[in-house]
């Protein structure tokens, strides 16, 4: 089945949050994260802003306190590491390496939606 997908003029914001900060051999793993994240955006026409931002950093205050809660609680419920984690519009999608297919859905769902970034702030 061939999907069709139309330029959208709203932005959406997606962050990574990486674990490579605390653990270098994460790396890897954040690198897949962000080529995932950019051939989906690329694939849809989803007009996005991309930000890697450390686990510490995150942690300390730039995402809500609650979004770190979920990440915490997922991994202590599957045991697996849950970074990285890709949230779009403050909205957590994704933990561990992404899928294109899932992230395009993500972005797309997003989309459908109606919320942008700017509605989130």
């Amino acid at each position: 089945m061939q999907l069709s997908f139309r330029k959208k003029d709203t932005e959406v914001g997606v962050i990574i949050i990486s674990g490579s900060c605390c653990i270098p051999g994460m790396a890897p793993f954040d690198e897949h994260a962000r080529r995932a994240v950019e051939q989906a955006i690329s694939e849809t026409d989803v007009k996005a802003q991309v930000k890697i931002i450390p686990a510490s950093t995150a942690f300390f205050g730039s995402v809500p306190k609650e979004v770190m809660t979920k990440i915490i609680a997922e991994f202590n419920q599957s045991g697996r590491m849950s970074l990285p984690a890709v949230l779009i519009n403050g909205r957590i999608v994704s933990y561990g390496v992404p899928q294109v297919e899932d992230m395009k859905t993500a972005l797309l769902q997003t989309m459908d939606s109606g919320k942008t970034k700017e509605d989130i702030k």
